[in-house]
């Protein structure tokens, strides 16, 4: 890809700086993120109040019903800014001072372009059209949530008409990595929720039948039922969406771009150096100090953008995670399966 033109050196090219500083803040701010949430709930869903309640959350300000928005609608308008900022990025090429055209519809670029468009066609109107309903939420939810996916947008639209793999081994393991878990999770996901109003309606009709016999009941409060999902990947986590989001990205960035990371797989001694060298940088004071000053160009320059959101992803989804699964364990006390863990089966 060409960056810089030999005959404009003198030309600012604010697109491509805008790519730079996209790639570079973003991971920055999702790492610093995933420190904060292991501290603080997100304020949304359980954790949110609505407009005539007051929310659960430790910190005051985000309890406050005059913050509160729709869950659908909030959603809807977020997840929206995604393909739309994608879109105009393809069209904009700023990683080439040069108007390039688009990629054809079966070739390798053009593939994962549609791929991307379809998950958020139907991530942001799809399904949540088809959802009768989704839990009230903060406004700095969706806010944030634009920001995260404006960066995500103009980075995977200005990438992909670069992206792709070497080997075509690794492209297809890619793409069939990517087609694989979500249509499963939101089977189960469904599955789940209804037995979850299954139980509520039983248990309504239960006390009312009681209620007609002359017992005095107290009247089961209003608002959000919350049940234990079981089946699939439930049996291991509780939250088989947010792993199964985590593979699907991880397999598209296969497909698209080379692994960040020098890996070297011919011992298992050598493949656990790699991944905690990269770990101890993540997590090195001097490293981060380096990455804050350095120049956005320079930034960790072997980690392209599909890599970025799967990183990103991880660092913000992880701690909400971990937070869910502990409110759940207390909620349901010993009628939690002791052995599911939170989000990646058998070890976390």
């Amino acid at each position: 890809m060409a960056r810089r033109d030999p005959m404009k050196l003198r030309t600012t090219n604010i697109p491509l700086e805008l790519y730079d500083f996209s790639r570079k803040w973003l991971t920055l701010l999702s790492l610093a993120i995933m420190v904060v949430l292991f501290l603080i709930n997100a304020p949304f869903g359980r954790f949110a109040g609505t407009n005539h309640r007051q929310g659960r959350h430790p910190v005051g300000f985000f309890n406050s019903s005059l913050f509160i928005v729709d869950g659908l609608r909030s959603w809807i308008v977020m997840e929206m800014v995604s393909p739309l900022t994608f879109i105009y990025a393809l069209f904009k090429s700023p990683l080439s001072f040069y108007k390039v055209p688009l990629p054809e519809a079966f070739s390798p670029q053009g593939v994962l372009v549609i791929l991307f468009l379809i998950h958020y066609t139907n991530r942001a109107l799809i399904n949540p059209l088809r959802t009768p309903s989704r839990s009230t939420s903060h406004v700095i939810v969706p806010i944030a949530g634009i920001i995260f996916n404006l960066a995500i947008g103009y980075m995977m639209g200005s990438y992909s008409k670069f992206a792709i793999r070497k080997d075509l081994f690794g492209w297809a393991m890619g793409i069939r990595a990517d087609q694989l878990p979500s249509r499963c999770v939101v089977l189960r996901k469904r599955a789940a929720e209804r037995k979850a109003r299954d139980e509520k309606e039983a248990e309504d009709d239960d006390k009312k039948g009681k209620e007609k016999e002359g017992t005095e009941k107290k009247k089961p409060a209003a608002g959000e039922y919350y049940g234990i999902p079981s089946g699939l990947l439930y049996e291991f986590i509780s939250y088989p969406n947010y792993f199964c989001e985590w593979v699907e990205w991880t397999g598209f960035a296969l497909a698209a771009a080379p692994f960040p990371i020098p890996v070297d797989t011919s011992s298992v001694a050598t493949l656990q150096s790699s991944i905690l060298s990269a770990l101890r940088s993540i997590i090195s004071p001097w490293a981060w100090k380096d990455a804050i000053v350095f120049p956005a160009y320079a930034f960790a320059p072997t980690l392209s953008p599909p890599w970025v959101f799967v990183l990103a992803e991880i660092a913000v989804m992880l701690p909400r995670a971990y937070k869910g699964h502990l409110w759940y364990k207390e909620r349901f006390g010993a009628a939690y399966p002791k052995g599911r863990k939170a989000v990646i089966p058998f070890v976390f």
